[in-house]
């Protein structure tokens, strides 16, 4: 029994079959991998939304065993000893930060290594996962990358506090001002600040259409290069629970999630202007709206509680307007939820109502 195990365990998956996952049908934010490993090909994904990583496990079971309920037991058996092993090597490929995978602490720090492969072993079976298919079996196994793993893999970093910044508010990069005042007598005004009506619960970020990476631990930068939020600015509690960040690309769901507020949610909605690092994991906010995330954090205090969601998918569509001549400048209409904001210069006499 022992060497017929063995023989399961070797059969690493060269094959592809039914993948049980519906979640990134369902607006999560998903991540495939794929790892070649000792001439076998591992797979699997990582589901940012749920914060856990699914891989792969699959095996096949010696012609010489025809009843169909051995073959099922020590097939399913040595799909299972795979996929632990194929999520050993697969968590390496996991990333940390704008420039970090796991495999890299991994690699330092063998405190870290070993931690890692004891919550390996903690890895729990996908409810439903088991297929079998012409012969070959297959399981999935689920590590969540929250609470001990995110304590083991998250770097020990210097608290950073908005109090370090000056958070005066420049002015808006297009103020209303008459045509005729210079961008001088603009600059030279008094800056402005920005208080709430009412305090914010969170903050989304919109990164559609950026290729924003997902990552354990991203942060939000402004143009200048200001840490405006991430590890080091978190409470490490918060962050090992919960995430430094919530990654969705549905924005109703986004809006009324835990993270933002629940039901009674009123977040902060910023345009990310660009991403940054090697990995392009890091969202960037133009000067004007970074600022005013620090306004806005100073009465509520949400991102210290890791409040922040990150939403990401592609660019929304925006609809040109077919009333337009060559004496008026495009006009836009862009949806923002249940709501159309009017954008675009029309002729004298032609504002919408």
């Amino acid at each position: 029994m022992l060497l017929l195990l063995i023989a399961l365990t070797l059969t690493g998956a060269t094959t592809l079959i039914a993948q049980p996952t519906s979640s990134a049908s369902q607006g999560h934010v998903e991540e495939a991998l794929t790892l070649e490993a000792g001439g076998s090909l591992i797979e699997g994904y990582v589901d940012w939304t749920k914060n856990e990583l699914v891989v792969y496990g699959d095996a096949t079971v010696p012609e010489h065993i025809s009843n169909p309920v051995q073959r099922r037991l020590l097939g399913f058996r040595g799909a299972k000893a795979v996929a632990y092993r194929n999520l050993l090597e697969m968590i390496g490929e996991v990333q940390i930060d704008s420039e970090t995978r796991v495999q890299n602490f991994i690699v330092t720090s063998d405190s870290i290594g070993v931690k890692v492969q004891g919550l390996v072993r903690g890895a729990r079976i996908i409810a439903g996962s088991q297929v079998e298919n012409e012969g070959l079996y297959r399981i999935a196994l689920r590590l969540p990358l929250l609470g001990d793993f995110a304590d083991a893999v998250l770097p020990e970093v210097a608290r950073l506090t908005p109090d370090t910044y000056d958070i005066a508010l420049p002015a808006p990069p297009e103020p209303m001002a008459d045509s005729l005042d210079s961008s001088e007598d603009i600059m030279e005004e008094e800056a402005v600040v920005f208080i709430p009506r009412v305090p914010y619960t969170g903050i989304l970020v919109d990164a559609r259409g950026l290729d924003l990476q997902p990552s354990m631990s991203p942060r939000i930068l402004s143009e200048e290069g200001r840490i405006i939020y991430g590890a080091a600015t978190v409470d490490r509690d918060y962050a090992t629970q919960y995430g430094i960040i919530g990654y969705d690309k549905d924005i109703d769901r986004a809006l009324k999630s835990d993270r933002l507020g629940g039901e009674k949610a009123n977040p902060f909605v910023v345009k990310a202007t660009r991403t940054s690092g090697l990995y392009s994991g890091d969202a960037v906010l133009s000067e004007f709206d970074a600022t005013r995330v620090l306004m806005a954090d100073s009465d509520s205090d949400f991102l210290h509680e890791c409040r922040v969601t990150f939403l990401l998918g592609a660019k929304p569509v925006s609809f040109e307007s077919m009333f337009t001549d060559s004496t008026n400048t495009d006009t836009t209409l862009i949806s923002e939820g249940e709501e159309f904001e009017f954008q675009g210069e029309t002729a004298p006499g032609d504002e919408p109502q």
